[in-house]
């Protein structure tokens, strides 16, 4: 059963998220319209941090991408662009960047989370990937954004990206993500575990 807002409320006196914005914010601190993020009535919608958007170098040459031998040089970290109040990255034309969520994320072993990104993005037909949040699994998310388009889109950071709903599980689970491979992810290392 998907939890409302007044049960992720709950969760978050005990730190599930940090920092916790525990409404649907609109702006950012200094006024700025922003792409939402916080608390709303079935979910928590994540923001992207400004630190760590790795983009991959698409003007290398390479045979084929290997997700059992990544090979770390073929993405280069963005610098992000301030302008108009608003924090953004430029995510060129067929390619990806690896980001991570400003919010540090402790699962509970009783809840996991089902991610999805925001509309917004994909009306403009960026492609936001995230997995599932596992029970026990603590750490900032890692945020895969495509742009398959023929030109930049501009991905914007404090701002919100991706949705998480929470799921309570039906019973006490025989497992939890526990000392998993991404188990303790920081904010600042969105592929140093691939």
């Amino acid at each position: 059963m998907l939890l409302n807002d007044k049960e992720i409320s709950i969760l978050a006196e005990n730190d599930i998220l940090f920092p916790f914005v525990g409404e649907k914010t609109r702006e950012l601190d200094n006024g700025t319209k922003a792409l939402s993020y916080g608390l709303s009535h079935a979910g928590y919608d994540l923001r992207l941090s400004p630190q760590g958007f790795m983009v991959i170098n698409n003007n290398n040459p390479v045979e084929a991408l290997d997700v059992k031998a990544f090979n770390k040089e073929l993405m280069y970290e963005a610098s992000p662009i301030e302008e108009n109040g608003s924090t953004f990255f430029v995510l060129p034309p067929f390619s990806y960047a690896l980001g991570v969520s400003v919010e540090l994320i402790t699962m509970p072993s009783s809840i996991m989370g089902i991610c999805d990104g925001k509309s917004t993005y994909a009306r403009q037909g960026t492609i936001i990937n995230v997995t599932p949040i596992e029970p026990g699994w603590s750490g900032h998310l890692t945020i895969c954004i495509v742009n398959p388009l023929a030109f930049p889109v501009r991905i914007y950071a404090n701002e919100g990206i991706v949705q998480v709903m929470f799921a309570r599980l039906s019973g006490a689970a025989d497992q939890d993500y526990g000392n998993g491979k991404y188990q303790n992810q920081g904010a600042n290392v969105a592929f140093a575990a691939v």
